[in-house]
């Protein structure tokens, strides 16, 4: 399979890469390096704005996987923080179906789905409460006017991530904030009373749910990639503290407009796909845990 992946110097991005490769496949790797990952780049990466390629860059191609994004949620309330997301996906929509690619293999986000009870299943409606939920929600709006137009036997999917964590994440994200505030000695800081909820996901099981999906002839619309379990912030910080030895916890002020919970329902992925994956939470934040310890006996500190 030859495929195109935008954002792989990311933290999916790369690590996708790699698993593609090492399984044969031939990957095209294209990053503009805007955001900064402490990721290791991928061999031959081009270096090149999303909204730089063209069709003729896409022909030949089976597959395009699309993850590209700034993805700051709280940095999208800021003047460009909504526009900059919807105009690379618009782009990158337009050239796609521009182009004789075969695929098209969006990334959206469990954000989309805002403030709604129990497991997030794919036809639930969207209700974003932040500019980057609604501008992955225009995408995936912009995703259905163009999948209506393409001739038969073209496709355009979705993958709705829910939170994906692991070696080498951005430091901005909550388990790695919380390891590296227990290998510096600082205290767990939870923002409110750590009652909300998120799905967490290790970066290899969700590697392994996008390899399955990409090895099918056949992409679904709207599928969710995520673990199927939730675990609020404050027992996260409690995990945390047990995998280190050590520990403690303080709290801040609550993130305004956060949302409660993120859980994903995993049972369309199943039907089609056979059962999520899901290591052990305490097994992936104890690898976790290793590779930033090592990071900081190596460097002194995270970038």
């Amino acid at each position: 399979m030859e495929l195109l992946i935008t954002g792989a110097a990311g933290f999916i991005g790369s690590a996708l890469t790699g698993a593609l490769r090492a399984a044969g496949h031939t990957v095209t790797a294209v990053d503009d390096l805007s955001v900064t990952s402490p990721r290791p780049r991928p061999a031959g990466l081009q270096v090149r704005d999303v909204r730089d390629l063209s069709p003729a860059d896409l022909d030949g191609l089976d597959t395009v996987v699309h993850l590209a994004a700034h993805k700051s949620v709280p940095a999208s309330f800021e003047v460009g923080g909504f526009e900059h997301n919807v105009a690379v996906d618009r782009h990158l929509i337009h050239t796609f179906a521009a182009s004789r690619a075969q695929r098209l293999l969006l990334a959206s986000s469990c954000e989309v789905y805002g403030e709604q009870t129990g497991p997030l299943a794919e036809h639930a409606p969207h209700a974003p409460r932040s500019p980057y939920a609604a501008g992955k929600a225009a995408t995936e709006h912009l995703a259905d006017i163009y999948r209506s137009r393409l001739p038969r036997g073209r496709q355009l999917g979705i993958v709705r991530f829910f939170n994906t964590f692991g070696p080498h994440e951005d430091p901005d994200a909550v388990v790695p904030a919380f390891l590296d505030a227990v290998i510096a000695g600082r205290p767990l800081t939870i923002e409110g009373d750590g009652a909300q909820a998120r799905d967490l996901t290790h970066i290899d099981d969700t590697v392994t749910i996008l390899a399955r999906i990409l090895a099918q002839p056949m992409l679904l619309p709207v599928v969710n990639c995520g673990s199927g379990r939730a675990i609020s912030v404050r027992d996260l910080a409690q995990a945390v503290i047990r995998a280190a030895g050590r520990g403690t916890v303080t709290h801040a002020a609550a993130r305004p407009n956060e949302i409660s919970s993120f859980t994903a329902d995993m049972s369309l992925f199943t039907r089609v796909y056979g059962s999520a994956p899901q290591r052990p939470l305490e097994q992936a934040l104890a690898d976790t845990l290793d590779e930033r310890q090592r990071t900081w006996a190596t460097a002194g500190a995270i970038r």
